[in-house]
Formats: C-alpha cells, structure tokens, sequence
C-alpha cells in the first residue's frame, strides 16, 4: 500500500476531525482582565501546545501573536507535535525561524519511510523507490511487514534543527525550561522527558502508533504521548506555572462513536480513552484557551501545511488583544531575538555503533568519513549518516552526542537493519512492452561480506532477467566489485516516418564486471570488461530478409563510465542534475547469419530498386566484410533541472554519440539508440518526436529544453522540444570530407511534445504527445508503474 493511504488511515489516532472554532474561556478570559499584576511579583506563565499531527503546525502562528504582545512564556510543555514546536521554541527559536522551519521541511518524506533520493548511495539508486512492496524473508518464509514508519528523515530533520540544544544535559537549562510527554509502551503509563537527549525526547513524543514504530528510549520502548495525555496542563501547573495559555489543536471529547467509521477510528478512540478522560479538566484549568479552526483538516494533513499555518495565525490574531492586556497587567514586553541558523562545529571524542549485524563496522564508518578527534560541523555529520543509510540496508540509522567533561562528544551509532533477505515487487504496463509484474529477491552476504546479491525477473510477454552482485573491496570499502548478467527480450517496432513497418524480436544476453567508487553519493567511476549477445530475427521479414531465420552479433570490449546523479527524486525531480559519459572500446565484434533449411541464397533489397543476391558459401566472406575490427564508442548525456519557483522548472539537456574508427567501406557499428518517453538501458537516449529506438545512428548530437509544471505535490506537466542531427560514421582519416550540408538537410530532426505524470499508489502513471517537423506523426506514450527500466519516466 502507498505510504501516504496508510498514513491517511493511520495518523487519525491523535485528534479526529470534529473542530470547533477559535475560542477563548470566558472564565479563563476573566481571570486574566480581572488581575494586574504590574507593581507584584510576576506570576510565572506556562505555555501548553497540545498534538494533533499536521494540525499541531498551527501552534507556530500562536506564538508569533504572543511574541507580538511582548509575552515569553517561562514553561513549555508539549506533547507529539506539540512536544517538536515546544521543544524547538525553548532552545531559542522564535517564531519567524519556527516558521522558516516549517516551510523548509519535506512534509512528505517526514511522514514516509524514505529518504531523499539525493542521498541513497550511488550503487544503490537504481533500485531504490521502485516498487510496491517490500516483503522480509525470514526462515525462508515471507514475513508480513510491521507497517509503520521508522522515520529517518523525521529523526534527521530533530537532529538538525535541535543542534543547539546539545550543549544541555538538562532541560531546566534551556533558555525556557521545557517538559515534552511519552507513553511507556510496557506499563501504558505517561512519563516526563525532562532531560537527556532532546532529538530522542521529542521522536519518543511523536512516536505516533499504528504509523511510526515505538522508540527506543533507554531502557524502554515509548510511544506518542498523546495516548495518555495530549494536552498536558497538569505538567506547566507542576512546574510551578501561574498562568497558563493552552492551545488545543485536538479533540475536546470522545467522539460520537455513529461517527466512528471506520475500524482504524474505533481502535484510535480507544487508544485515547485516557488521555480524552482528563481533557475537560485539562482545558477548564486554563487561563488562556485557544482552539485553532482546523474542522477542515487532519492530522494526516502535511500536504497543506502552509494552509494550517496560516489558520494558526489567525488564530493567534483572534487573540492579539488578550494577549496584550496579559502582557500590560504583567508588564512584560519581553522580545525573542531567536538564535538563527549557524551553529559551531563539534570535536568527536569517539565513536561507536551498536545494532549492526550484516553491515560491519569498518564499512558503517567509511561511510559516515569521520574519525576520533574529528571536528565535524552539523551538516558534515549530517551528511556522512546519509551516505551509510544510503546503502539501502537500514531500517533506521539513528544517532546520538553525548558532550564529555573536556568539551568533546561521544559519537554513538544506532543501527536497525533490514532482514538480509526481501523480496519486493511491482506491476507495470506501456503501450510498447505491454504489461508485466516485476519481482526482486535482494540478499546480503550471500557471497563474501559485505555485498549485496540481487535477481530480478520481469514476467510480461517481453520477458526481462538479471543478476547483479555488489562486493565492496578494501579496508576503507571505498571501491566495489559489480558483477552483472542481464537478459532481455524485446519485441521493438521498426519504424519508416512515424509508421510502424515491422518487429524485431530481440534476444540480449549482456554480462559485465566492474570495479567502481563507492564514496560519494552524487557520483561514481566505472572501469571493466563485457560480452554481449544479441540474437534478432524480423517479425514480418520486412527489415531482414525473408530467408534469415536469425542474426547473431557478439561484442567483447573494455568500458569506462563515469555518471553523477543529484536528482532529487528518481521519478519526480525538480532539482538536480544527471550526467552520464561513456567510453567503450570494442576489442571484439562478430556477425552472424543462418539462413532457413533449404535456402542457398540471401537476396538484399538496397531500396533504391537494385536487388543483390549473395550465395551461401559466400556470405561469410560478405559478413567480415561489413564486421569492424576494433574501435571506439563515446556517449555524453546530461540533463538539469533549474528550479525556478516550487511549481515550474526549465530543464536543457544536451546528449552525442560519436564512433571514432579509421575504418573505411560499409562496416556496421555498434550503433546509438536514441526516442521515447523511456531508457531501458542506462545509455539509451530520449528523444521527443521519435519512439523508443526509432532512430539507430553511428554519431549522433542532441540539443534539447524542457519545462515542468507542478500545480500539485502529485502531478506533474512537461513540454519540450529537442534538436537532433545524426550521420554515418566517417572514417578519422576522412574527417575533412564528412558531409555536413546532408547533416543539416536530410539528417536533421526536430521533435516536441508534451506528458503529464500522476505521482499515484501504482508508480508513475505518464500519457504523452510528440511529433516531429520532419514527418508530423502523431507518437502517444501510456505507462503505468515501476518497470525493469532503468528509469520508468
């Protein structure tokens, strides 16, 4: 199941959406105007924000409205979402940073078991997000998956922004003394964070149940706070709180169980039992009520934070004159400079790693490239977890600092690792390669430590198979070991102007070894060997000549690659950039022909009406005729996405092949591919205005410019345009004779289009126009979910 339908049906167990408006106690209301408390000791105000998932951003307009007036609370007290705004504002943010925090945050990956692509290891991004399940082996059974969310990116997003806050051991010491509640998941009873770790107390306060797995906590598991109190009043008059501002973006009471329609509900009213039975005294014991007007969302509701938020400053402007009466009988006009973004770097004391099994030690920290006595800023360390939780194996890769009597900080690593086994799959379908169910089994250390084993079949009638192994080498792990055997087969149109003529049915047999670097996660170097056989036949013996019942071609050669990926997603980017450049040496090149039982004669149609007959005891002499010997490949794609607001972005792309050989007469190279919505091969080229493969060309230049619009977080518009010219191969040695009137005339292609793209529970779902100046056909594109391609869109 989609993660976002989960979580929709999940996340209810906080708050259902039965919202009253913006309301203030009359009694509390009373309270306050009724006193003055300018000439006394001032009584001390605590400050409560209550959860309620996505509804809890609207605590932040509170507070701005509060700040306004001149008021800063001396307590905080927060539970769930409540506990993460609470928790950051009593460290020293004030209202505007919360705010730039909110609006920074990828909502949809806080609440999701993914990472940022951008960070997934470079050996690891052609598999990741790719399918619709994934299933853990254990004793050779499938186990069912929990189901919940382990929350790495919401773990690294309160580690980055609690950074200041390490410097504390104890929350009393924060420039506003803070308290967050947790739920112990083996007595059902609440407790009282009140020091420690802050990016640990504020996770085990949202460890929401049903939605995100429970949190270690020491020695206990805990859950969300909310299920034995949500709104923690009692906590601000403990820590010695006269007065007491409470804003409720909950529930005030059970809900009408005719309105509890669904199972989930049911189960989330009772989960809440305890903490709904202390609400009415709860909110009567405040002396400044608020409850935000959020009727019209959820706490699923991240999508529309920026609505939430602004519903929140409103509702801290319905109560702007409460404030500032609070404040005048207080006389307070205290200001909240904040603390801004930049931070100190810290000096590591020492590391350590607990809770890994499959991946060792050795490799946990040549990922993370820090070492004792390192003085390491937030985002160097930041960015050293995301290269080790790159490599795609970890359920959670948590941390924790600990500050020593000498002013350094102990390192310690908390792994949770995926089961070495599991199986994951997809269904796809295209108007090209019909449909198909995708299936991969991924095994670690099955052969060697570390490494990774994977077998992926695609069950369609074009039938794909592959398998690929990963070893990382050395003592730093900095380099890896790729052993590839890939399978396809391919029924691929042939085309003349557009118009389809006949079928090719392909048979490619590819295998591959490569060393490769493994440091870094934007790019990486590739240098090995390969052999590749492919055996075609022509459907209708239209392009191949009836008496052919097969043609062979084998290649053997070296290769060199270097590719960089920072795209920001695999399927939807908006930002980033990919690049792929390519050198093949073709050592090796043979071609092969059987004809049909009987047939002593190939007869060739040259097209301009000559027709060539060749014997069969001669077609071996023709066919080394046309095999090259050794030559040169070099390939160049690039592509980058200029964001220019959050909604639409400019893409150019600019991609050539070139054959470099001295090689005179009519050799038939090992030839560049280019058309389509789609890239099965990493090195195949997409083109508006051509199908996939429609174009077959020995040199090749494309110049190409996009643009994306983004009217939703799940639909996505392109429309582009790209130029491409395409030539034979000219030997070196006859360079200043290459053709390039006929490049520019016969040789030229102008192709444009358009496609949208729907971000949907099955994968990508694309429908696509494009057409070209040169004949004008018309080429729709349809597909649907993951694919054994190397990119699905």
């Amino acid at each position: 199941m989609h993660h976002k339908t989960i979580l929709l049906n999940c996340l209810l167990f906080i708050q259902c959406p039965l919202l009253l408006l913006t309301q203030t106690s009359a009694q509390a209301q009373n309270r306050v105007e009724g006193q003055n408390y300018a000439n006394a000791d001032r009584p001390k105000i605590g400050l409560v924000l209550s959860g309620g998932g996505a509804k809890g951003i609207a605590h932040v307009g509170v507070i701005k409205a509060m700040e306004e007036a001149g008021i800063r609370p001396d307590y905080i007290v927060g539970t769930s979402m409540g506990a993460v705004i609470g928790g950051l504002y009593a460290i020293g943010y004030n209202a505007d940073e919360l705010e730039s925090i909110v609006l920074n945050v990828d909502w949809d990956l806080v609440v999701s078991n993914r990472v940022n692509f951008n960070t997934i290891a470079f050996e690891e991004k052609e598999y990741y997000n790719r399918y619709l399940f994934e299933l853990p082996i254990v004793d050779r059974k499938i186990a069912v998956p929990v189901g919940l969310i382990e929350g790495q990116t919401l773990s690294e997003t309160l580690h980055y922004y609690t950074w200041p806050s390490i410097q504390y051991a104890d929350f009393d010491d924060f420039p506003i003394p803070f308290r967050c509640v947790a739920t112990d998941l083996r007595s059902g009873k609440g407790i009282i964070l009140k020091s420690g770790y802050l990016p640990d107390a504020l996770r085990s306060s949202i460890a929401i149940p049903t939605a995100f797995t429970p949190f270690d906590l020491d020695s206990t598991m805990v859950v969300d706070g909310g299920v034995v109190n949500n709104f923690p009043v009692d906590v601000a008059r403990d820590m010695g709180a006269d007065i007491v501002i409470g804003v409720n973006v909950g529930e005030e009471d059970f809900v009408d169980p005719e309105k509890l329609n669904s199972f989930s509900n049911v189960l989330m009213q009772i989960a809440m039992s305890t903490s709904y039975s202390k609400l009415v005294d709860h909110i009567a014991d405040c002396d400044v009520y608020i409850k935000p007007d959020l009727k019209d969302f959820n706490t699923a509701s991240f999508s529309s934070y920026r609505d939430i938020l602004e519903l929140g400053h409103q509702a801290g402007n319905n109560n702007r004159a409460l404030f500032e009466h609070l404040a005048d009988s207080l006389g307070m006009r205290e200001s909240s400079p904040g603390i801004g973004f930049r931070v100190k770097p810290i000096r590591i004391s020492d590391i350590s790693i607990r809770g890994n099994r499959l991946f060792s030690d050795e490799l946990i920290r040549s990922k993370l490239d820090i070492s004792p006595m390192d003085t390491v800023t937030r985002a160097e360390l930041q960015a050293g977890i995301d290269r080790a939780f790159g490599v795609n194996g970890f359920r959670k890769l948590d941390y924790n600092l600990s500050p020593t009597a000498l002013g350094n900080y102990k390192l310690l690593i908390k792994a949770k690792e995926k089961q070495e086994t599991i199986l994951s799959g997809a269904f796809h379908y295209d108007n090209l390669f019909s449909a198909g169910i995708l299936l991969n089994l991924t095994v670690r250390d099955l052969f060697g430590k570390p490494s990774r084993t994977l077998a992926i079949a695609d069950i369609s009638q074009n039938p794909k198979f592959r398998l690929d192994h990963y070893k990382y080498l050395g003592d730093e792990k900095k380099f890896a070991l790729h052993l590839r055997y890939n399978y396809l087969f391919q029924q691929i149109p042939v085309y003349l102007d557009g118009i389809k003529q006949d079928l090719y049915i392909n048979r490619e047999a590819f295998l591959s070894a490569n060393i490769l670097t493994t440091h870094s996660l934007k790019q990486s170097f590739w240098l090995g060997g390969f052999y590749e056989r492919t055996k075609f036949r022509s459907s209708f013996n239209i392009s191949v000549p009836s008496e052919v019942r097969g043609a062979y071609y084998t290649y053997m050669g070296g290769r060199f690659l270097h590719t960089r990926n920072s795209l920001n997603d695999r399927n939807y980017p908006t930002a980033g950039a990919e690049s792929i450049f390519e050198g093949i040496f073709m050592a090796y090149s043979k071609y092969r022909v059987k004809l049909k039982n009987g047939v002593d004669t190939l007869t060739f149609d040259a097209g301009n009406g000559d027709i060539y007959k060749v014997p069969k005891d001669e077609f071996a002499e023709t066919l080394d005729e046309v095999t090259p010997n050794g030559f040169m490949t070099l390939y160049f794609n690039y592509l980058k996405y200029f964001p220019f607001n959050e909604r639409f972005q400019l893409m150019p792309t600019v991609a050539f092949g070139l054959t470099l050989s001295d090689q005179k007469g009519g050799h038939t190279f090992s030839e560049f591919s280019l058309g389509g919505y789609q890239r099965v091969e990493m090195n195949d080229t997409q083109a508006w205005g051509l199908n996939y493969r429609e174009l077959i060309a020995d040199n090749f230049m494309k110049l190409g410019f996009n643009v994306q619009f983004v009217p939703s977080g799940n639909l996505f518009f392109r429309a582009g345009t790209n130029l491409i010219g395409h030539n034979f191969h000219t030997p070196i040695s006859d360079i200043d004779e290459f053709d390039i009137d006929g490049f520019f005339t016969d040789r030229l292609i102008w192709g444009y289009g358009i496609d949208v793209t729907l971000d949907s529970f099955l994968g990508p779902i694309t429908g696509g126009l494009s057409s070209n100046t040169k004949d004008g056909v018309i080429r729709p594109y349809l597909s649907i979910g993951f694919s054994f391609n190397y990119s699905d869109r």
